[in-house]
């Protein structure tokens, strides 16, 4: 009677593991999803100042090339 108490013991609990693991991986793929978003919006915000950031150069070399044909 012992060793079946065991054994169904042993059952239970890898039962609960499993139902652990399937629980930790479900949050672990939303966290992702979450992260995955907001590193899209980041990129998104870096592509917009990159962008801006050439529409300024390419002003200044403009204002400069004006400069240096003056002179």
């Amino acid at each position: 009677m012992p060793t079946l108490a065991v054994l169904v013991g042993t059952l239970v609990n890898n039962s609960r593991l499993s139902d652990l693991r399937a629980y930790i991986d479900a949050r672990l793929s939303a966290l992702e999803k979450v992260m995955d978003a907001r590193f899209d919006a980041v990129d998104a915000r870096f592509e917009a100042a990159h962008q801006e950031l050439l529409r300024v150069e390419g002003v200044l070399d403009a204002r400069l090339s004006h400069l240096e044909d003056r002179r």
